[in-house]
């Protein structure tokens, strides 16, 4: 069986998702769709609106044939590393091609800049160094200007159209390419145009919406519009069905009447206690803290009422608001940079989550499971969670402890959860 592997939020799962895994399976001609999903936090550095479990179960039911958890310390990265580490899991279970959306419809040219980076190290590595010094710009546009000046020095790309301004999925689709690149078997790439509203709206015009009329939008501006509207209102799921399938409306509907929605709301007090209890040497260690951001960090928490407020507070040009809530997250889950670093290690033995299955799915687990239990792979394949796995990865355990704790209604997210079987 040929898989096609799909590296997702599904921070909710909406229409346009289910638009791309239709597309990845018929573009790529695959017999299943791998969803390889981040847990119960996200790259942005928040905790999941709903758990991986609820999520995992309606992107079953709109085109994946499995869902995979992608490991916590992946799943909250900066663009690079949360690629390589999809990348690497897909290749892992054997996936023929990867699919993810883009902006730009001429994906080829990334893909040739990918492969040409690769190729050539050294200048890739000249044209970084001439841009970390520059102040007042973040990792992400540092990099983008390393990669114009790679283009203007060099005649063999400097021909590419490419375009990163204002196209967040092409700017994570070329990640994936990079990281596709570096494999000894490199999957096929197959880029989804994306359709509808910008990947960066956030805010709905909701008089817009018609249950009869499916709108593809944002993820930013469901969640917006699902934190601002009043839940117990007649129309409320009439203005979710027109953004997110039936499966997730019933599952966001069940999380808002079970008190069961997680976000930064929760999470707050925690990161307000661990800021002004904690010492700035304390702080200093944990994971992304640099540049004296503790300290920045511990005067803002004295003056501000909100998350949104925090993150406006500490974020400058050098810190960028994504950049501010992972350091957030990891400063709340008290995730310190060596621990961090040693399940980033190439020889770090990583799990694979079984979160969702159907009988397609299943069967793909059966041709897969030889494979993934030798010795030479380090990906291993986890369908239940015992104290064996807590002590082998102990830092994703801890975190969705913590998660469970952010709605006192939660089940298990781990221990005693068998996958789901369709």
């Amino acid at each position: 069986m040929r898989a096609v592997g799909v590296i997702a939020e599904w921070h909710p799962f909406h229409h346009g998702h289910a638009y791309q895994l239709q597309q990845a399976r018929a573009q790529s001609g695959a017999d299943l769709v791998i969803g390889l999903m981040s847990g119960n936090y996200v790259q942005r550095g928040e905790p999941a609106l709903i758990s991986k479990w609820d999520r995992a179960q309606v992107a079953l039911a709109n085109g994946c044939d499995l869902v995979i958890e992608l490991p916590f310390w992946y799943a909250t990265q900066p663009a690079d590393i949360f690629a390589s580490g999809g990348i690497q899991a897909l290749s892992a279970m054997g996936c023929d091609f990867v699919s993810f959306g883009v902006e730009d419809p001429h994906f080829k040219d990334y893909e040739l800049l990918a492969q040409w980076m690769h190729d050539h190290p050294k200048a890739v590595a000249a044209a970084n160094a001439s841009v970390d010094a520059i102040d007042n710009m973040s990792f992400a546009e540092k990099r983008i200007a390393a990669i114009k000046t790679l283009m203007a020095d060099h005649d063999a790309i400097r021909h590419l159209n490419i375009h990163f301004q204002d196209n967040a999925n092409t700017l994570l689709a070329f990640a994936y390419a990079k990281a596709n690149a570096q494999l000894e078997k490199p999957m096929q790439l197959v880029p989804v145009n994306r359709i509808g509203d910008n990947h960066r709206l956030e805010e709905l015009d909701e008089t817009t919406l018609s249950e009869d009329s499916p709108r593809f939008t944002s993820g930013s501006a469901i969640r917006r519009m699902i934190q601002t509207n009043d839940a117990q209102a007649e129309n409320f799921p009439v203005k979710l069905a027109a953004v997110v399938p039936e499966q997730m409306v019933a599952q966001l509907m069940a999380a808002i009447s079970n008190q069961q929605l997680v976000g930064w709301n929760q999470l707050f007090p925690f990161l307000k206690y661990k800021l002004l209890s904690a010492s700035a040497d304390e702080l200093a260690s944990i994971y992304q803290m640099s540049g004296g951001m503790e300290h920045r960090m511990q005067e803002a928490i004295k003056q501000v009422a909100s998350f949104e407020d925090f993150v406006d507070n500490v974020k400058n040009r050098n810190w960028s608001r994504n950049r501010v809530q992972r350091t957030a997250l990891m400063t709340v889950l008290n995730v310190h940079d060596a621990q961090m670093q040693g399940m980033l290690a190439p020889d770090q033995s990583q799990p694979l989550m079984l979160l969702a299955a159907n009988a397609q799915g299943r069967a793909y687990l059966k041709l897969m499971k030889e494979a993934l239990s030798q010795d030479a792979n380090r990906w291993n394949l986890v369908s239940r969670v015992d104290q064996s796995v807590e002590r082998a990865w102990p830092m994703w355990i801890q975190a969705d402890r913590i998660y469970e704790m952010l709605a006192p209604q939660l089940p298990s997210q781990n221990f005693n959860h068998p996958p789901i079987f369709k």
